[in-house]
C-alpha cells in the first residue's frame, strides 16, 4: 500500500503532537513507531516533519528522559503544572511549525505507512480533519472508524461507528465522520489555528475531539474517515489508572452537556434538549448517576458557555439538520456497516473478512486488473 499511496501523496510538511502526563513508559514504547512513520512519509515525499511531545506536568522524568534519547525529529515542550489534555494539545497547536498537524495518543502505536493515506485529502481546501483507523492493541477490535451522528430527543447520539466492505466502495468514495478522534488524526494547521483549538471548557478529558469536529462541520468544513491509514491503540492507558469511574463520567456528562448549550441552534432541537435535560434532572433522583452534579458543574461556567454560543452562532455556515443529514446520508450507502457495541463490531469483522476473501477469488481470475477489483484497497 505504500507505494501504490506515495505516488498520489503531495509533500505537505507533517508536525506531530503528542500531549502526555506520567507516559514515559508509553513513549518508549510507541514513539519509535511514529519516528518510523514519519521516516517513510520523509523517503516518499521530502517534506520536513517534526514531533512535539508535550509534557502535561509530569513527576516521571519523561522531560528528561525524552532530550537525553535525542529521538530524531523531536523537541519536548515542558508544562510547569498539569493542565488535562486540551490546553496540553493547543500548547502543541501552537509551537507547530508545519502546514499539517497529527494528532496522537502517547499510546499508539502507527503503522509504517500511516500517514501516507492521509496527507491526500487536504488537496481539497474544505477539508478540516481526516482520522485514521484505529485497531485495539494486540487484537483485531476495532477501536476507533469512521463514526455517525443524530440528533435524539435533544441530544446527539454520537458513539455509532461505521465501517465499509473494502471491495464495495467506490474508488472516489469519501467517508464523512462526525469526529475525528483526538488520539490518531490528521488536522490542517492552518483551519485548526483559525477554529480555536480544542475548548479548554472541557478540561480535563472527553468530549474534546465531538466539539471540535462539530465545530468545523458547522463552519462548512469538512472531517473524513480514511480506512487506508491503520494505528493501534492502547485505550484509555492514561485516563483510568487515574481517575475514579463515577467522577470520569460526571465529567464526561458535563463536557455533553456543554456541547449542547455551545452548538445546538435548532430551536426545535434546543427545546427538546431542555425538556430532556429536565427529565434526565428528575430521574437521576432516583438512579444516583451524577447527573445533578454534571448540571451543576457545567452551569457554574454559563456565562462563558452563553458567550461562545453566540460567537458560534454567528460563525456558522451549516445548520444543525443540514450536519444530520449528511450522517443520515452515509448510513444509506449500501457498503457501509454500522456497529454500536462489541458484538455487532465483531460481527463486522467477520463480514469484512468475507468480503475481502471474495475479492482476492475475484482478483486472482484471469485477466481481472487487481486494483480495480479490489475496491480501492482499503485494507
Amino acid at each position: 500500500m505504500g507505494e501504490y499511496v506515495a505516488k498520489r501523496c503531495p509533500a505537505f510538511s507533517v508536525s506531530v503532537v503528542i500531549p502526555t502526563y506520567e507516559g514515559k513508559a508509553l513513549l518508549a514504547r510507541f514513539l519509535p513507531s511514529v519516528v518510523t512513520a514519519l521516516r517513510t512519509y520523509v523517503a516518499a515525499t521530502g517534506a520536513p516533519v517534526e514531533i512535539l511531545v508535550v509534557d502535561d506536568g509530569s513527576q516521571d522524568g519523561t522531560a528528561d528522559w525524552l532530550t537525553a534519547q535525542k529521538v530524531d525529529f523531536t523537541r519536548v515542550l515542558r508544562q510547569p503544572v498539569n493542565r488535562g489534555f486540551a490546553p496540553t494539545c493547543n500548547v502543541g497547536f501552537a509551537e507547530a511549525q508545519y502546514d499539517l498537524i497529527w494528532l496522537l495518543n502517547n499510546d499508539v502505536e502507527t503503522t509504517p505507512d500511516a500517514l501516507l493515506p492521509l496527507t491526500p485529502h487536504f488537496t481539497n481546501p474544505t477539508v478540516f480533519a481526516v482520522a485514521s483507523r484505529a485497531l485495539r492493541l494486540g487484537g483485531d477490535a476495532i477501536d476507533g472508524a469512521g463514526r455517525l451522528g443524530r440528533c435524539v430527543r435533544g441530544y446527539w447520539k454520537v458513539f455509532e461507528s461505521y465501517d465499509v466492505l473494502p471491495n464495495q466502495t467506490p474508488p472516489d468514495a469519501t467517508l464523512p465522520t462526525l469526529a475525528a478522534g483526538g488520539g490518531y488524526s490528521l488536522f490542517d494547521a492552518a483551519k485548526l489555528r483559525a477554529i480555536g483549538g480544542f475548548d479548554e471548557l472541557l478540561v480535563p478529558f472527553y468530549w474534546e475531539d465531538v466539539e471540535l469536529c462539530y465545530r468545523a462541520w458547522k463552519r462548512g468544513w469538512e472531517v473524513r474517515y480514511e480506512p487506508r491509514s491503520v494505528v493501534f491503540h492502547q485505550s484509555s492507558a492514561t485516563i483510568r489508572p487515574r481517575f475514579a469511574p463515577r467522577l470520569v463520567e460526571i465529567t464526561a456528562t458535563r463536557n455533553r452537556l456543554l456541547m449542547h448549550w455551545i452548538h445546538l441552534h435548532d430551536s426545535r432541537w434546543w427545546a427538546a434538549h431542555l425538556l430532556m435535560t429536565g427529565l434526565l434532572w428528575l430521574a437521576d433522583g432516583v438512579t444516583q448517576r451524577g447527573f445533578r452534579e454534571a448540571v451543576r458543574q457545567a452551569w457554574r461556567v454559563r456565562q462563558a458557555v452563553w458567550h461562545r454560543r453566540r460567537w458560534e452562532q454567528a460563525q456558522r455556515r451549516r445548520t444543525d439538520r443540514e450536519v444530520a443529514a449528511i450522517f443520515e446520508a452515509v448510513r444509506r450507502r449500501p457498503y457501509v456497516r454500522t456497529f454500536r457495541d462489541p458484538h455487532e463490531e465483531a460481527q463486522f469483522r467477520e463480514t469484512r473478512e468475507q468480503d475481502l476473501h471474495q475479492g482476492h477469488r475475484r482478483s486472482s481470475r484471469p485477466g481481472t486488473d487487481n486494483e480495480s477489483a479490489t475496491g480501492c484497497s482499503l485494507r
